[in-house]
């Protein structure tokens, strides 16, 4: 009778060195430093807009600016409101800001051509905020070089559904974009 060893197999995973993770910077301990904090921060962010857009000047010579209002936030609310050009997000509400006001959304220069401009409002009755609705336009623009293109847009709901439904079983949705675009000399334009 023979007898057999049987050797058991052991792999051993090489060990890895993990880098350290830094201690966190320790938080600031009173409101003034809180306060300088927040100006620091703020000064960094506006001098890197700054950057950009004197960067973005000299790249390109063509300029987009864009507007989007809601023409009635009486009765209906905007809980959300975004706009993607080219796929990349220009433009986040979740405030409802374009229905108290109509100032420029985006303002920035991009490479002549066409580019893709993408709209999506989603606004809900005030009455009952269960009825809800969604527009998402997409649509082409071309900006020409040494131009400036102004895309004003309008979303309204004209409809009824969260006042009327519930009382008389019968409502409208009525959400709707209207976009107007217009192009002019773009002053002081870089030739390319």
């Amino acid at each position: 009778m023979k007898r057999f060893a049987l050797a058991a197999l052991v792999l051993v995973a090489p060990t890895i060195a993990r880098p350290q993770a830094e201690p966190p910077a320790p938080a600031p301990t009173s409101l003034d430093e809180l306060r300088k904090e927040y100006e620091r921060i703020r000064e960094a962010l506006f001098a890197s807009r700054a950057r950009a857009a004197a960067v973005g000047q000299a790249l390109y010579n063509a300029k987009l600016s864009i507007y989007l209002k809601y023409g009635t936030p009486r009765f209906q609310a905007i809980s959300r409101a975004t706009i993607r050009l080219d796929g990349a997000p220009v433009f986040d509400d979740t405030a409802g800001v374009i229905g108290t006001n109509d100032t420029v959304r985006f303002d920035g220069f991009v490479a002549p051509g066409k580019h893709k401009l993408t709209i999506r409002i989603d606004a809900e009755a005030k009455d009952d905020t269960s009825y809800d609705t969604s527009v998402d336009n997409t649509f082409t623009i071309e900006v020409p070089a040494r131009r400036q293109v102004v895309l004003r847009a309008e979303a309204k709901d004209d409809g009824d559904m969260g006042y009327n439904f519930p009382k008389k079983q019968r409502g409208t949705y009525k959400l709707v974009l209207d976009v107007d675009v217009t192009s002019s000399e773009l002053q002081n334009a870089p030739k390319k």
